[in-house]
């Protein structure tokens, strides 16, 4: 979608948040580590569709430390775990308000802009940019929830997937003021990403997150990728789950948040 750019732009990390440490609300590692046993994780759309499945290590690392991102970068390919102590409602309703991503710097992209379909909605589309000491990047992501994985699992899956609409859509197919703002900022376009959120409650007020991407930005950014792409994926995730304690529990009068098989979703009491 997107946020991954920003990890594989990014040669300017910027401050994670401390999440603090051992969170109350979530189950002791080797219940967390059965519950996942339980679960088909390989019927999510980022295994079967885009070839990206976490190592099992991930999870007994991010298991083993509640509140704590846990991260493994391997060149274009990003791959992050975390146990959070907020409902899966909240945290779904977070990572699908796209349109609030940049304001207060939550997450590292200047401009998240739904424009296509319905903000928050089952299937839209979603343009972003990021730049930072000169370097950066625009792409077009197609967003989808994957409604049929959250009814087959019983609510157990919830993902957000992505690939992008590079080669289908130009910087000319973008309303004139986005345009302009390319134009002025000096970025080109992406070369190729795709990714998907994936959200598991284990308990009342214990979810877990993952975040998988594949992203080339082209140029001698392929390069830089390797420079502080953990760092900004990273932040990525923990602001996701600021933007959840902070901005979701404000009031959305004008917005409707739906769980992936299109049902509406509010946020849960922690």
């Amino acid at each position: 979608m997107r946020l991954q750019l920003a990890a594989l732009l990014c040669t300017v990390l910027v401050s994670g948040f401390d999440l603090g440490g051992v969170l109350a609300e979530c189950p002791p590692t080797g219940s967390v580590l059965d519950r996942l046993d339980d679960i088909d994780l390989t019927a999510a759309a980022r295994t079967r569709e885009f070839e990206l499945q976490p190592p099992k290590s991930l999870y007994e690392r991010a298991a083993a430390r509640p509140g704590k991102v846990v991260v493994k970068n391997d060149g274009k390919i990003g791959q992050a775990v975390l146990m959070s102590d907020l409902p899966i409602e909240t945290l779904w309703m977070a990572i699908n308000d796209e349109d609030h991503y940049a304001e207060d710097g939550y997450i590292p992209v200047l401009h998240s802009e739904v424009v296509g379909g319905t903000s928050r909605g089952q299937d839209r589309i979603l343009f972003q940019y990021f730049k930072r000491a000169g370097v950066g990047r625009w792409w077009i992501d197609q967003v989808v929830m994957s409604d049929g994985l959250f009814v087959d699992s019983d609510a157990t899956l919830w993902e957000l997937r992505w690939w992008d609409l590079m080669e289908t859509r130009d910087e000319t197919s973008l309303p004139e003021e986005l345009s302009q703002s390319l134009t002025d900022l000096g970025l080109s376009p992406i070369r190729e990403s795709r990714g998907a959120w994936l959200m598991i409650p284990i308990a009342a007020s214990c979810t877990l997150i993952e975040y998988v991407t594949y992203s080339d930005p082209g140029g001698f950014l392929s390069l830089a990728q390797w420079l502080g792409a953990g760092r900004v994926i990273r932040d990525t995730l923990e602001g996701v789950e600021k933007l959840a304690r902070e901005h979701i529990p404000t009031p959305h009068e004008d917005s409707r948040f739906v769980s992936p098989d299109g049902t509406p979703v509010v946020a849960s009491e922690e």
